[in-house]
C-alpha cells in the first residue's frame, strides 16, 4: 500500500512538472509569437543581407513601423550582413533549417541556384502593385515565374567622376567606356578588384560581353595602363573620387549617390547595359514564416519602395515616381537618370539594350577574378610599362611598313597580357623604323610640292611676259 501511494505521488509530481514544462515553453514562445486579429506573427524577423547599412537602417525602421502600426507587433529585426556568394553558401549550409528567413538583396543568380537546390519557399506577395511589375523588361527577367525570387531593387553600374577635378584639369567628363582608352586618362582613374568587388566584377564582365572575351580582355589591359592604383574595396574608390585624389573610379549607383548627398562633387555614367535587378527571397523553413510573408506584401508597396529610394535605391514599382527635395539621394538619382519618373522610362530611351548576363558572367567568375588578379593587378607596373613603350612607338614608326607590321605585333602580345614580349617588340619596331633607308618627311615634301607650285608659277609668267612683248 505504502509503494502505491508513493507510486502515486511520483505520476502527480511529474504531470505537475510536464505541465509547469508546458506553461514555461508556451511562454517562450511567446516572446516571438504574437496573434493579431486571427493571423499569427512573429515579432522577430531575420535577414541575411548584402545590402548597403544605409538601405539596411531605411529599410528595417519602415517596416518596424508598419508592423507596428498595421499589425500590432513590435518586430525586431535582424540582419546577418555578408556578401551575396557568402549569403549562399550559409543558406545551402543550412539545408533546408535556416537561421534566417528572407535572403534581402545580392544577384539574381545566387537566387536561381538556390531555386535549383529547392531551398526557397514559393510565395507570392498580396500587393496590387507586385502584380504591375512586368515579368520581363526589354528582355531582361525580373520576376520568376514559380514565385520563388522576386525583384528587390534596380542597381546602376558605371563610373564615377570628380567634378572639380576635371576642371581643374581642363578635362570633360568622359561619356562612354572607350574614352578611357585616352592616354589622357593615365593614372587619373582608381578600381578595385574583380575578385573583391561585385560591382567592379559587374563593370568588367559588361564589357566581356559586349566585345567578347579575347577583346574584352584586350580593353581591360590597355585600360589599365591609365589605371593609377587598385584598391580593396569597392568603397575606397568611392572615397578616393570623392575627395579627389583620383578624377575616376569604378563603382555603382547607390555609393556616388550617398556621396554626393553628403556634399562631394561627384557625378557618374550609367551604363544602360549595366542595370542590373536584385533579388528578395522566402527561405524554404523560415523561422518566422508568417512576418516574413508580411514583409513580402510591404516590400511591394509605395511606402517601402519610397524608404529605398531615401536611401538610393531605384524601386521596382512602377507606382513609384523617382523625385525628393533638392540635394535628397532620390533628387540625385533622378538626375542621374536624365530626369525620368522611372527606371523603365529611362531605359526606353536606349536602343538595342543587351542587359548583364547573369549566366554569361556567373559561368566565367572564377577564371576572369584570377587572371585579372594575376596578370593585370600582380603586374601593374610591368604593363603601364609596356603599354607606355607601345605609345611612344606608334609616331616613330609611321611610314615604315616593316616597322608598323611589328608594332602591331606587340600590340596583340600586350593583349594577351605577354608585357614583356610586348615591349622587347615596340623596341624592334623603332630600331627597324630608324635603320630603314630615309625617304623625304612629310614636311619635306610638302616644302617641295610648294617651291615646285612657285618654280612653275614663274615660268608661266615669265613666258606670258615674254608673249605680249613679242605681240607688241
Amino acid at each position: 500500500m505504502r509503494a502505491k501511494k508513493i507510486h502515486i505521488a511520483v505520476l502527480l509530481l511529474t504531470q505537475l512538472l510536464l505541465a509547469s514544462s508546458i506553461v514555461v515553453f508556451a511562454a517562450v514562445r511567446q516572446a516571438e509569437t504574437l496573434d493579431v486579429s486571427g493571423q499569427q506573427y512573429e515579432n522577430v524577423l531575420v535577414l541575411i543581407t548584402p545590402s548597403n547599412p544605409n538601405l539596411l537602417d531605411a529599410v528595417t525602421k519602415a517596416f518596424k513601423n508598419y508592423a507596428k502600426e498595421k499589425l500590432g507587433v513590435d518586430v525586431d529585426v535582424r540582419v546577418i550582413r555578408v556578401g551575396s556568394p557568402e549569403a549562399m553558401n550559409r543558406i545551402i549550409a543550412w539545408a533546408g533549417k535556416p537561421e534566417a528567413d528572407i535572403f534581402f538583396g545580392g544577384d539574381l543568380i545566387y537566387h536561381w541556384k538556390l531555386k535549383d537546390r529547392g531551398l526557397l519557399e514559393s510565395c507570392k506577395p498580396r500587393s496590387e502593385y507586385y502584380d504591375r511589375i512586368p515579368s520581363t523588361f526589354l528582355g531582361f527577367p525580373v520576376k520568376d515565374p514559380d514565385e520563388m525570387w522576386h525583384p528587390k531593387l534596380w542597381w546602376g553600374h558605371g563610373f564615377m567622376y570628380n567634378t572639380e577635378v576635371l576642371k581643374r584639369l581642363g578635362l570633360e567628363p568622359p561619356k562612354s567606356w572607350e574614352e578611357l582608352l585616352d592616354p589622357k586618362w593615365k593614372d587619373l582613374i582608381v578600381m578595385c578588384t574583380p575578385s573583391r568587388s561585385s560591382s567592379t566584377y559587374i563593370n568588367v564582365a559588361l564589357i566581356m560581353q559586349r566585345e567578347g572575351v579575347e577583346k574584352g580582355w584586350a580593353f581591360w589591359r590597355q585600360l589599365a595602363a591609365n589605371v593609377g592604383a587598385f584598391v580593396q574595396r569597392s568603397h575606397d574608390v568611392i572615397d578616393l573620387v570623392s575627395k579627389g585624389e583620383y578624377a575616376i573610379g569604378f563603382t555603382y549607383s547607390q555609393g556616388v549617390i550617398f556621396a554626393r548627398a553628403e556634399g562631394y562633387p561627384v557625378s557618374m555614367y550609367m551604363d544602360p547595359t549595366g542595370f542590373i535587378v536584385s533579388g528578395v527571397s522566402l527561405l524554404k523553413g523560415a523561422p518566422h514564416p508568417n512576418i516574413a510573408k508580411a514583409f513580402l506584401d510591404w516590400w511591394y508597396t509605395p511606402d517601402a519602395q519610397r524608404a529605398a529610394l531615401s536611401a538610393g535605391g531605384i524601386p521596382v514599382l512602377l507606382d513609384v515616381k523617382i523625385e525628393g527635395s533638392p540635394g535628397s539621394p532620390a533628387a540625385i538619382l533622378r538626375e542621374f537618370l536624365g530626369g525620368k519618373d522611372s527606371i523603365y522610362d529611362y531605359l526606353k530611351t536606349f536602343t538595342n539594350v543587351q542587359f548583364y548576363n547573369f549566366t554569361f558572367a556567373e559561368k566565367m567568375y572564377s577564371q576572369v577574378a584570377k587572371e585579372f588578379d594575376e596578370t593585370i593587378v600582380a603586374k601593374h607596373s610591368e604593363l603601364k610599362d609596356a603599354w607606355s613603350t607601345i605609345l611612344s612607338a606608334k609616331d616613330k614608326v609611321k611610314g615604315v611598313a616593316e616597322a608598323e607590321a611589328k608594332l602591331r605585333e606587340a600590340i596583340e602580345l600586350f593583349n594577351k597580357g605577354n608585357y614583356a614580349e610586348a615591349k622587347s617588340a615596340a623596341l624592334e619596331a623603332v630600331n627597324i623604323a630608324a635603320t630603314a633607308p630615309k625617304g623625304p618627311t612629310p614636311s619635306e615634301i610638302a616644302t617641295y610640292a610648294l617651291a615646285a607650285v612657285i618654280i612653275i608659277a614663274v615660268i608661266i609668267y615669265v613666258l606670258m611676259t615674254r608673249s605680249k612683248k613679242k605681240k607688241q
